[in-house]
């Protein structure tokens, strides 16, 4: 076998391992695109629950606040929070909150958005 020979199986093998390395890593590099896109759809769907539970809040503070105007108009009265089934769900969290319960365990208990639990949650502790 020549110098040549040998040059040239050298570089047959060098070539065929640089094919093989990069065949690997190109499988390695999808493997982890897949697996970005499935955390990017996770992220998605979280963000899109959430934004409904504050819109669904939002809509819940408008609610009370027309209603709070229409009784201010109507003749000053106290509210009771406590019994009003309007908001039981809501005193029942702030209940929970004092009792030192987790926000997706409050969430659960008064049928609350976790959006509405972690607002209440943050309400609660600034008020403290």
């Amino acid at each position: 076998m020549t110098v040549l020979e040998i040059g040239l199986s050298a570089s047959a093998i060098v070539s065929v391992i640089a094919l093989v390395i990069a065949v690997l890593s190109l499988k390695h590099v999808r493997r982890q695109a897949d697996a970005n896109e499935k955390l990017i759809q996770k992220l998605m769907r979280e963000v899109a629950a959430s934004s409904s539970g504050s819109v669904g809040m939002g809509q819940r503070l408008l609610a009370m606040e027309k209603r709070l105007q229409a009784n201010a108009a109507k003749q000053p009265e106290k509210i009771d929070y406590y019994n009003d089934d309007e908001f039981q769900p809501y005193s029942q969290a702030a209940q929970m909150f004092k009792m030192g319960m987790d926000c997706d365990e409050v969430a659960r208990r008064c049928g609350l958005s976790r959006a509405e639990a972690s607002l209440l949650e943050m309400m609660q502790k600034s008020s403290h």
